[in-house]
């Protein structure tokens, strides 16, 4: 239905959204432990607004589990941001992302 009403026709597309859904779902309590983790002192994730939560858990899923580059990865969310969130948003998720790239020993 999703698909039908948004005109999604190719099944690269299809798929790759379907990987992030499906992704994100299974893997959400590790993903939002590390979200959590990461935040300031004193924030909970309550406080960090839908967006920026959703750049988040779509980038932890693809760095950690897709195995797309981080660096690619950040500097694709960190352009999301910009477009989609407010003013602080690029900041404040290259922030989040880097500290878990260190936090996981990810590489390139």
């Amino acid at each position: 239905m999703f698909f039908e009403s948004n005109q999604i026709k190719e099944t690269e597309v299809k798929e790759y959204l379907k990987d992030i859904l499906f992704g994100v779902s299974n893997n959400e309590e590790k993903i939002n432990e590390l979200i959590i983790k990461n935040l300031k002192e004193n924030w909970t994730i309550d406080r960090v607004s839908k967006i920026n939560i959703s750049l988040l858990k779509i980038a932890i899923y693809e760095m950690i589990y897709s195995k797309i580059p981080y660096k690619v990865e950040i500097n694709e969310v960190v352009e999301l941001a910009k477009k989609y969130s407010d003013e602080q948003a690029p900041s404040f998720v290259n922030g989040i992302l880097a500290s878990i790239v260190k936090e996981e020993n990810l590489t390139e």
